[in-house]
C-alpha cells in the first residue's frame, strides 16, 4: 500500500489552489501533494517537501495541521492511503513549476469544486468547514465509478 499526501496552504479564508499540469490528476485544482518517498522519515516530511518541489516554497512540519486521513480502495483492494494537512505557515512566494501553475486564492468556503476531483466533492468541504476526519473513499473495481465515501472523526 502506497502512503501520499496532499497539503493546502491556507491563509486567513482563503485556501491556495493549483492546476495539474502533468500525471495523475492532471487539469484539476489541487493542493500539493505526492507519494512518500523512501528518503522522507514521516508523511509531516513527504508534506514539506512536496510543498517545496510542487511549490516552491518552504516550510516545517511544525507548519503543518493534520486535518484528514482518506483510504482509498478499488472494490475490496486498498490502493493508498493520503494525510491532508492544512499549512498555514510558509515562506517565500509560490512560483510555478514542471508539475503544478502557480496557485491562486480562493474563499475556502466556496471552492471552485467543479474544476476538482469529484471525490473531493464529498470530503474537502468537511475539512474546510473545520472537521477533522477519517474517511475511506471507495471505487468499483476499474475504478470507473465512485461507489461510496465513509468518515468518523479523526481522533
Amino acid at each position: 500500500m502506497e502512503i501520499s499526501t496532499i497539503c493546502f496552504p491556507v491563509r486567513d479564508s482563503r485556501v491556495f489552489l493549483s492546476n495539474k499540469k502533468r500525471g495523475f490528476g492532471k487539469g484539476y485544482l489541487n493542493g500539493y501533494g505526492g507519494k512518500k518517498k523512501p528518503g522522507d522519515t514521516t508523511v509531516e516530511n513527504t508534506a514539506v517537501r512536496e510543498m517545496n518541489e510542487e511549490g516552491g516554497v518552504t516550510t516545517s512540519p511544525e507548519g503543518l495541521e493534520k486535518v484528514a486521513v482518506i483510504d482509498f480502495f478499488e472494490g475490496d483492494t486498498h490502493l493508498f492511503e493520503c494525510y491532508i494537512f492544512f499549512c498555514r505557515n510558509w515562506r517565500g512566494e509560490f512560483r510555478e513549476t514542471e508539475e503544478m501553475a502557480a496557485p491562486e486564492p480562493y474563499d475556502i468556503g466556496n471552492p471552485p469544486y467543479d474544476r476538482m476531483w469529484a471525490a473531493d466533492r464529498d470530503w474537502l468541504p468537511l475539512v474546510f468547514s473545520g472537521q477533522k476526519i477519517r474517511g475511506r473513499y471507495y471505487y468499483n473495481q476499474g475504478m470507473t465509478k465512485q461507489d461510496r465515501f465513509e468518515y468518523e472523526p479523526l481522533l
